[in-house]
């Protein structure tokens, strides 16, 4: 059932979620090394992406939502209607010489290693966001390692540039501490700006400030953007704004079946909370923490429809 708390959160507003709709394959072994087969392996395959993931737990949050993304020809219908189904709008692009993006996670008792082809996710650009949905979005949120990691750094810039056109609010997600290093701290510089609301994790936040402690991360990226929200897993997040000290809000607890999709629905829980009272960020951080913790009780990252 969607009947869920506090759900008049975001009542009025309208959400614009951007980035990545991937194919993923989701593997759970017992192998630790290579060259070992591991015959009652747990192989599903889900529609991934951190704007697929945000965008369903909007929607399943009782949000107003549309999707921007880009995948293959043959792949348009299929993730349009899982989208649809999960109560959002899609705007799925497609490109006939490029296969849509695809992830692939597995996870062991060493913990989890994922690898990703962008394809179609990195061709997405700002071009793909029409001047209706901008101007009719009062926050717009860009997520994804696909299509942040594709392009460089002038593209990423494009993309919030574009967001930011219609006069809504610009959040985004880094999505990857590989895509901040590959563009590099200097480059990044030059992306925030325009953006209102950062959701890096912890290693994403140490990239992008080049220290090795949160608090200092959060005082340095608080410079460029006024808000910054760093996920600190287990712990929870941290809130961090012009000239204040960090506010630590704890995770709310809960049984882990799966850790995938879990920041996507903390961005979802915080942003629906934001849209309404910009002032209250610990209420809305208390309110990522909730939702995280029920998306950590499902395979894949997205709710269930």
């Amino acid at each position: 059932m969607r009947q869920d708390a506090g759900r008049r959160r975001g009542v009025g507003k309208r959400f614009l979620v951007v980035g990545d709709v991937l194919d993923g394959v989701l593997v759970q072994t017992t192998a630790a090394t290579t060259g070992v087969h591991d015959p009652a392996a747990v192989i599903r395959h889900r529609a991934v992406g951190a704007a697929g993931n945000t965008a369903t737990w909007l929607g399943w949050l009782g949000a107003d939502v549309d999707v921007v993304t880009r995948v293959g020809v043959d792949d348009v219908h299929r993730h349009e209607r899982t989208l649809t189904d999960a109560g959002v709008r899609a705007h799925v692009r497609y490109d006939p010489c490029v296969v849509t993006g695809a992830l692939v996670s597995v996870r062991s008792a060493e913990g989890r290693t994922t690898m990703s082809d962008p394809a179609a996710s990195g061709t997405l650009s700002a071009d793909d966001l029409t001047d209706d949905l901008v101007e009719r979005a009062d926050i717009v949120h860009l997520t994804g390692a696909a299509m942040l990691g594709g392009g460089g750094a002038d593209r990423v810039a494009g993309l919030v540039a574009r967001a930011g056109s219609g006069g809504a609010r610009v959040s985004l997600d880094p999505s990857s501490v590989a895509v901040v290093r590959d563009l590099g701290v200097e480059a990044w510089a030059r992306v925030l700006t325009g953006v209102d609301l950062l959701l890096p994790n912890v290693a994403e936040a140490l990239a992008l400030s080049g220290t090795d402690r949160v608090t200092e991360a959060v005082r340095r990226l608080t410079e460029v953007v006024p808000l910054v929200v760093v996920t600190t897993g287990a712990e929870g997040a941290v809130v961090g704004r012009p000239g204040r000290s960090p506010l630590r809000v704890a995770a709310t607890a809960t049984t882990v079946v799966d850790t995938i999709g879990v920041g996507d629905a903390f961005a979802a829980g915080f942003l629906r909370a934001w849209a309404t009272d910009p002032v209250r960020v610990g209420a809305a951080a208390r309110e990522g923490t909730r939702v995280a913790s029920r998306a950590l009780g499902f395979v894949g990252g997205r709710p269930p429809v």
